[in-house]
């Protein structure tokens, strides 16, 4: 250990000063703060060197610390301490700074924010700052852990004005990208020259996508029958409030309610709008627009009431309740039954429904696979939101970005393990 001069001014720090400097009992820390040897070295003329003061190390804004020289008198060659101690107390505090710029810009505070905040603690130029933060995420490669299920999905970002796409994979039960990329094109050939590079089609996988119609034609190609395909069961849902439009009509409600239960358990909104279908047949409308409105007012009342339950749902932790398989089959069978009824684009999902009913249901057969594909959306809307995909200009900025969001993931900059005052503490221990 290295031994340290204790004195009025260091005294409180002796015990950090220690982490500073080397783990080795050939130096020590003077009382006038030189980091020198002990003992003089011996020269390469065999002549016995001696102490011959110090020189500086400086670093702007923090000041310069005395690192001791030796001196042979007999060839008048010098020797230099090792100063490495101060390199890494240095590079202990761009880290930190630069973790604190990681953690604005995935606030998504702009540069010129950035070297504003920066000019309250030690100036630093937009480009300095630019420069840091390139240095921390460019090196970042996407963990490739042992993974079974995987989420899949595309995002569509923007160079400027140009459109790209953007494919990525996220590691389910860890929620870390396994693989991000950016693209001119998201064709079939696109997305099998990803899945191909990034992973192993001989393994045995879980894959969770929406329900792009492409991808069943794809994964079969790729993997045959070694792979199971879970599709979305939120995108499911959103397909289905998209078949239903926007009629202002309690039938057309209670219709699309029949439908979302299939999966979902749908028996309190279902008994409200049943209540309203039974008032409006007990009731007499002067016209047609009269009625209209009553619907209308009733909708409202509905919308009102769904945002109730979900309320009481999110302060209780709890999600939508799934139905059992066996309970999904059921109500399914009852509106394939009854899909007369229906309006074609209804009848038209409900066959896609039918066709794709094993990998809508995969998840009741596998451990932990999740139903729906929101850890990616998740991800999505932390890592380049809507409003940020737009605006970054080279697929550069865009790339870097995608890796902040999965560096945070795995090292979680946002939690240092010292601050900026107490490592700008040390150095002044240091510094003269």
């Amino acid at each position: 250990m290295t031994e340290v001069h204790l004195t009025f001014n260091n005294l409180n720090g002796s015990e950090v000063l220690k982490e500073i400097f080397p783990i080795s009992n050939e130096f020590e820390f003077t009382s006038k703060k030189v980091f020198r040897r002990k003992q003089t070295c011996v020269c390469s003329c065999s002549n016995k060197m001696v102490h011959n003061g110090y020189d500086h190390a400086r670093k702007k804004h923090f000041g310069k610390v005395r690192i001791g020289k030796q001196l042979c008198t007999k060839c008048g060659k010098q020797q230099h301490e090792d100063k490495s101690f101060w390199k890494k107390l240095l590079d202990a505090w761009k880290d930190v700074i630069s973790k604190m710029i990681l953690t604005l810009r995935n606030s998504d505070v702009s540069w010129r924010t950035v070297s504003t905040i920066m000019e309250f603690i030690i100036p630093c130029g937009k480009t300095k700052a630019l420069s840091w933060f390139n240095e921390m995420v460019e090196p970042f490669e996407y963990p490739q852990d042992n993974f079974t299920i995987l989420n899949y999905d595309e995002q569509h970002p923007k160079r400027g004005r140009a459109q790209r796409f953007r494919l990525t994979l996220l590691n389910y039960q860890t929620g870390i990208p396994v693989a991000d990329g950016l693209f001119n094109s998201k064709n079939e050939e696109t997305i099998k020259l990803f899945l191909k590079k990034h992973l192993d089609t001989s393994k045995e996988i879980v894959l969770i996508t929406d329900c792009d119609r492409r991808y069943p034609r794809i994964f079969k190609e790729l993997w045959g029958n070694k792979m199971i395909h879970q599709k979305c069961l939120l995108h499911l849902n959103k397909l289905v409030v998209k078949d239903f439009g926007k009629k202002q009509q309690i039938l057309n409600e209670y219709n699309k309610y029949l439908v979302l239960n299939i999966f979902y358990n749908r028996k309190k909104e279902l008994k409200f709008l049943e209540r309203r279908l039974e008032k409006l047949d007990k009731k007499s409308f002067s016209d047609r627009k009269e009625k209209n409105a009553w619907e209308k007012g009733q909708l409202k009342k509905f919308r009102k009431y769904l945002r109730k339950l979900e309320n009481k749902r999110r302060s209780d932790g709890k999600n939508l309740l799934q139905r059992p398989l066996w309970k999904a089959k059921q109500n399914f069978e009852k509106l394939w039954n009854e899909k007369g009824y229906f309006s074609k684009k209804v009848q038209d999902r409900l066959k896609m429904i039918k066709k794709s009913w094993k990998t809508l249901t995969a998840f009741y057969a596998v451990k932990d696979c999740p139903a729906t594909n929101n850890a990616i959306e998740n991800f999505y809307s932390t890592s380049l939101k809507t409003h940020r995909k737009k605006q970054l200009r080279t697929d550069e900025g865009l790339e870097n970005h995608m890796k902040l969001a999965a560096l945070k993931r795995v090292q979680d900059f946002t939690k240092p393990k010292k601050t900026v005052l107490e490592i700008y503490g040390l150095i002044k221990l240091i510094v003269s």
